[in-house]
Formats: C-alpha cells, structure tokens, sequence
C-alpha cells in the first residue's frame, strides 16, 4: 500500500491545472446526494497528473518519490491522462442494486463473459465499501475501469494485461490507491490478490473484484437497468458527449435506479416449533439454455437475494 496524505492541502494548485480543467470538463455530471462529485473525482485525478509531474522535476520529498514509481500510482495516473484526454461516460450504481450484488455469490467460471460497458467511471454510494488503515476508515466511492487486451501496452513495468481483462483503480481523500484486474478469459478464475498487502487491504480489493463483475454480468443479463434519463441521447455515456457543451453539466446515467432490491419470501408451512430467524439468502448465477431446440446457447441468469422468513 502506497503512503497517503490529504488531497485537502493540494486541492488549490491542482484546480489551477491544466489536467484539472480537461478531466473536470470530461466528466462533468450532475452531482447526485449520496455520491461523489465528478468535480471532486476530477481533482483526485488531476492530483496524480500534478504528483507525477513534480516527480519528472524531482519536486517530490523523498517518500513520495518513491510513490511515483509505484505500479498503483503508475496505474491511477495512466486512468488520469485516459480521462484527461478523452470524455468519459459516468455510472451511478443504485444503492438496492449495490447491496443486492454485494450479496451474490460470483460462478465459478465467467470465462468468455463480454462486458456491456468497457470504460467509464462508476460512482458508488456513500459508505458502499470501506477499508480501515492505521485506525482511520476509509472508503471506495468511484471507480475508473477500462477492458484492455494483450495487445495494449499501458508501460507499466511488472503489469501487461491478459487476453482480455477488466482493470480497475480508484483513490481516497487521503490518495491511498487501490487497483485491480479481473481475467475475463482464463480457464481458471480467481480474484485472490496478489503482493504485499494487508489482509483488509486484499479483501477490500476482492470485494471491489466482486461487486465490479457481478455489475458487469447483471448488465449482460438486464441491459434495461442501465438506464438512460429523458434529456439524454443514447449517446451520451457511449461515445458522442461532445454533443453537449462542455460547461453544461450531464444528467447521470443510472444502473439499477428502478431496481427494487432484495426479494421477499414468507414461509408458509411452519412445521418447526420455533420459527427460523429472518435473513438473506444470498444470490448466485446460473447458466441456462435460451432458443430453439435447434439453435441454442447458455446465458447467464441472477437468482436473486431472497429475504426469508421475513414477518414485519
């Protein structure tokens, strides 16, 4: 884990940037309560833009020097010049669909799974993931997230992507960062973390691993919940916002706003002398058979979460 220092004391020189002005520009959003600000994820972003500058000029203590080679840092600021340099489409993750996917169990084996969306940022609830470091808590809100082939070459030593792979990254207020990937085609899947890194530290990564797949089969699975408000075009988040001017902010695009959560399920035959207690029965995915007799294939289908035994 890479040391960390509050983005509070370098939020004014870094709104003064020129990374700053093109990244806000790019995912300039509407903000939302309950979420983060794309403002504030752009001066998150920009500050990795400013860091790795200071370290070309060799303007950096020592400590952080050594940050600015990191692979993490080397990640986060290849995800800030992508955004700097390009509009970037932002998602709003609804907070009952959240909760019912951090709840799912993930199959065995997503080989060969096709992601709906293949860049963007997502921006999660408040609260949604937290992680404790050195006795203060700290959280995953947003996400930058990009599918990459072993043909793209991102330059960052000890790091080259598989066949197809999801990476991930995503940096706190105090500029811890966090990052992953997720093979989409390797016959053995598993979203174990490697390196040196506290167990916390891993299982808030494989968490984030979790929650981002289960994201991307339920799109594949529903694309209805990527939901697209009234005053925007299909376009926007796809590929044509510059269609907007760059000084209107854009309504934001919802994954599951319409989602209604965690299904109900009253046992009616009570057998048992004392009634089972209420909980969740978490949810997985199975693959099943959709077509023809004669023309066929499997697609994957969420069972949902199930609140049972649940009397109000």
């Amino acid at each position: 884990m890479s040391p960390t220092t509050n983005l509070d004391s370098i939020k004014k020189p870094i709104k003064k940037t020129k990374a700053y002005k093109a990244i806000g520009k790019n995912i300039n959003y509407r903000s939302v309560k309950g979420y983060p600000n794309t403002q504030n994820i752009a001066v998150n972003l920009a500050a990795q833009v400013f860091l790795a500058e200071e370290y070309v000029r060799r303007g950096l203590p020592q400590e952080f020097a050594k940050t600015a080679e990191s692979n993490p840092a080397q990640i986060l600021l290849y995800a800030a010049k992508k955004v700097e340099r390009e509009l970037t489409p932002c998602y709003w993750l609804a907070s009952e669909l959240s909760e019912s996917l951090k709840v799912t169990d993930i199959p065995d084996n997503w080989s060969g799974l096709k992601p709906f969306v293949n860049r963007g940022i997502f921006l999660l609830p408040k609260n949604c993931l937290e992680y404790s470091e050195f006795g203060e808590n700290e959280g995953i809100d947003w996400l930058y997230f990009e599918v990459l082939t072993a043909l793209e070459n991102l330059n960052i030593s000890k790091f080259s992507p598989g066949d197809t792979t999801i990476l991930w990254c995503s940096s706190s207020e105090r500029l811890s960062i966090f990052y992953g990937t997720i093979d989409l085609h390797s016959q053995d899947n598993s979203l174990a973390i490697e390196g040196q890194h506290s167990k916390d530290y891993k299982e808030l990564v494989e968490q984030v691993n979790k929650l981002l797949l289960n994201t991307m089969l339920v799109l594949n699975y529903k694309p209805d919940l990527l939901e697209i408000g009234e005053s925007e075009s299909l376009g926007v988040g796809f590929g044509n916002l510059g269609k907007l001017p760059s000084s209107v902010p854009r309504n934001p695009v919802w994954i599951g706003k319409s989602y209604s959560g965690v299904k109900e399920y009253l046992q009616r035959e009570k057998k048992l002398v004392r009634d089972p207690r209420a909980h969740i029965r978490r949810g997985h995915w199975a693959r099943r058979r959709h077509g023809t007799k004669e023309d066929w294939q499997y697609q994957w289908h969420w069972i949902e979460p199930t609140l049972v035994n649940y009397v109000e």
